[in-house]
């Protein structure tokens, strides 16, 4: 599916029903962004093309694919979450990868329409509250940023 900028989505996995992303975000206490929802619907686990964008000094940031929604599956959102709670600031949800073991995630602190911020596995030893930087104000305000390397 094409989306804004262009975007093309790859290797998504089956179609999720609303019903599915309610299940997650009661599990996880939170109410993911519209343009967020309406996009992982759709692309499900899936990898956008093109997938670099930058940004607060970083070039060629990479990303990887979407966090995988469907509950029944090994690998999702929740379990994701769970591995990396521990290690990430309060209020900041991960909804995608990078190839380097990093996630984009949603920060709620400002409240319900959460901001995209980089999560730094390396970082995130030292201080997890050093380990986040701001992308950006919103998921579609991403999708836009993407760009070819």
């Amino acid at each position: 599916m094409e989306q804004a900028n262009n975007v093309k989505w790859i290797l998504a996995k089956d179609e999720l029903s609303r019903e599915d992303v309610l299940k997650v975000e009661e599990a996880l206490g939170v109410s993911f962004p519209s343009d967020y929802v309406d996009c992982v619907v759709l692309n499900n686990g899936g990898q956008p093309v093109p997938d670099t964008f930058d940004f607060k000094g970083r070039s060629e940031a990479v990303f990887n694919s979407l966090i995988d929604l469907n509950v029944r599956e090994n690998r999702n959102i929740i379990g994701v979450y769970n591995n990396l709670k521990n290690r990430l600031p309060g209020s900041v949800y991960p909804f995608a990868d990078d190839p380097f073991g990093n996630y984009l995630c949603f920060d709620y602190h400002e409240g319900n329409e959460p901001s995209i911020v980089f999560w730094d596995h390396e970082k995130a030893n030292l201080d997890k509250n050093l380990a986040i930087d701001y992308i950006c104000s919103s998921f579609n305000v991403l999708i836009d940023k993407l760009h070819k390397s």
